[in-house]
């Protein structure tokens, strides 16, 4: 049963014969019911901080929930970056390595085109001196048969008698015979 302080101070009691002093009584009930005040209107107050207080907690509880989702949310996208870095970092890898393979596999051709258009010079080359050779020869056979007194004979050539001249002659005629044609243009 709850009293508030004004069902305290108006409370009748029955008179009895030596009964209590009325005016202690009531003045007593006068105390009571003040402190009795003072005690429900600092129960309101603290029922009041305590509705307070939990509505705080319940802010509290909903910012710790919504830091603990962002929190998880951001571990997941940290992963997910991270994830997605190592991917790009593998795929770039692989396409550098790609490019690489192919960079060298042209160079290894560029060489290659390189050494057979080297060969190639070489042939050439040697082709050359062939022909340049061949052309000094038939140019001093013929300066010797148009001007013979700008090549005079050696001495072994001017001892040779008229057959031994002539053994020579067919012996260079054969191996001039015998060789590629290409070196015997004219």
């Amino acid at each position: 049963m709850k009293f508030t302080p004004l069902d305290i101070q108006r409370r009748e009691f029955e008179k009895a014969f030596r009964g209590l002093n009325e005016n202690e009584v009531r003045g007593f009930l006068h105390e009571v019911a003040a402190e009795w005040e003072e005690v429900m209107h600092e129960n309101a107050k603290f029922r009041e901080e305590v509705l307070d207080l939990r509505e705080r907690i319940q802010q509290y509880q909903d910012q710790d929930r919504i830091f603990r989702e962002t929190l998880l949310h951001a571990q997941r996208t940290r992963e997910e970056l991270l994830e997605g870095a190592q991917r790009e970092k593998t795929l770039l890898i692989r396409e550098a390595e790609f490019k690489a393979e192919e960079i060298v596999r042209d160079a290894h051709q560029r060489v290659a085109e390189l050494e057979a258009a080297l060969r190639t010079i070489k042939l050439e080359r040697v082709r050359l001196l062939q022909e340049i050779d061949a052309l000094m020869a038939r140019t001093k056979r013929f300066l010797q048969e148009e001007a013979p007194e700008m090549f005079p004979p050696a001495e072994p050539t001017r001892s040779l008698t008229e057959g031994e001249a002539k053994a020579i002659d067919q012996v260079i005629d054969q191996a001039l015979q015998t060789m590629p044609r290409q070196n015997l243009k004219l």
